[in-house]
């Protein structure tokens, strides 16, 4: 799926530390450390986009800003 930080794949659901979520990780990105590097969702069964998902309470990257991002800005912290 295509994305304002790049092109997102879904790997599948799991169960981590007791919470139900999907497993993403990114095929293109606009920085391109991010690419391979598996990320966690909040498992919704009708969520149909990449924006309609909520990071799981373990995942502190900063793929899930609200605003997007490019090339070259700082990444909040």
């Amino acid at each position: 799926m295509s994305t304002g930080p790049g092109k997102v794949c879904l790997d599948g659901v799991a169960d981590i530390g007791g919470e139900r979520v999907f497993v993403r990780r990114f095929l293109q990105a606009r920085e391109a450390d991010r690419v391979g590097l598996p990320f966690f969702a909040r498992y919704g069964e009708r969520a149909t986009w990449f924006d309609e998902l909520r990071p799981a309470p373990f995942e502190r990257r900063p793929w899930f800003t609200t605003e997007p991002r490019f090339a070259g800005e700082p990444v909040p912290v």
